[in-house]
C-alpha cells in the first residue's frame, strides 16, 4: 500500500489521467442511476483536486489555482443539493477555466527542463485529457446559453449528454472529426475552431519536444 501510495505522490499526472479516464468508462454504466449527476460531480470534484495538486508541483501560480478550484468546488456541491442549474453553469465556467490552467502549467512542467521523465510521459497524456475536459466544459455551457447549437444524429433536438460532449471535444481535439455530435451555432464554431487549433498545436509541440529530448539522449 505504501508502494502505491509512494508512486502515485510522484507521479500526480498519472492520478489525474486515471481519475479522468475513470470517469469516462463509469458513465454508461451510471446514467440510469437516479443520482449519476451528483456522483460525476464528485469525480469532477476529485478531478479538480487533483489539478490543484499538479499545478502546485509545476512552476505555474499556486494561487491562482486554488482562486479558480474553491469556488468551483463550492459550486458544484451547491448545485448537487439545490439542484439550481445556474450554480452548475458557473461551476462549470471555473472548471474549464481550471482545466486550461492546469493543462498551461502542466506544458510548463514539461519544458522546465531537458530530461524525460516518467511522470512528464503521463503529464504529456493528461495535458491532451485536460484540454479535452476544458472545452466539453465549454461545449455544456454554450448548449445551456444556446439550446440546439449542438445536435446528434440520435435524438438531435435533445441536450447532448456529458459522454457526447466530450466524444465530441475529443474527435476536435484529435482531429478525428467523426461528425455524428456537430456544433451549430456560430459560438460554438468559434470555440471549435480555438480548439482545433490548439490541438494541432500542442500535438506539434509536445511530439517535436519528445523526439528531440530522445535525441539528444541518444547523441549523449
Amino acid at each position: 500500500m505504501k508502494k502505491i501510495f509512494h508512486a502515485l505522490s510522484t507521479h500526480p499526472s498519472a492520478l489525474l489521467l486515471i481519475v479522468q479516464l475513470a470517469s469516462i468508462i463509469i458513465h454508461p454504466m451510471l446514467e440510469s442511476v437516479k443520482f449519476n449527476q451528483a456522483i460525476f460531480s464528485c469525480f469532477n470534484v476529485a478531478a479538480l483536486s487533483l489539478a490543484v495538486w499538479v499545478v502546485n508541483r509545476s512552476p505555474a501560480v499556486n494561487w491562482v489555482a486554488w482562486a479558480l478550484a474553491v469556488p468551483a468546488i463550492a459550486l458544484t456541491l451547491l448545485y448537487v443539493t439545490t439542484a439550481n442549474e445556474h450554480y452548475y453553469i458557473l461551476a462549470q465556467l471555473l472548471e474549464s477555466a481550471m482545466y486550461f490552467y492546469t493543462a498551461a502549467g502542466l506544458i510548463m512542467y514539461m519544458f522546465n527542463d531537458d530530461i524525460i521523465t516518467r511522470d512528464e510521459l503521463f503529464a504529456a497524456a493528461a495535458t491532451f485529457t485536460v484540454l479535452a475536459w476544458g472545452f466539453a466544459l465549454l461545449y455544456s455551457v454554450c448548449q445551456y446559453f444556446y439550446p440546439g447549437s449542438i445536435t446528434g444524429a440520435v435524438n438531435p433536438d435533445a441536450p447532448r449528454t456529458w459522454l457526447e460532449l466530450i466524444f465530441l471535444s475529443f474527435s476536435i481535439l484529435s482531429s478525428t472529426g467523426y461528425g455524428d455530435v456537430m456544433i451549430t451555432h456560430p459560438v460554438t464554431r468559434i470555440i471549435g475552431i480555438f480548439q482545433m487549433f490548439i490541438g494541432l498545436m500542442y500535438m506539434a509541440l509536445i511530439v517535436s519536444r519528445l523526439v528531440s529530448l530522445t535525441s539528444s539522449i541518444k547523441k549523449h
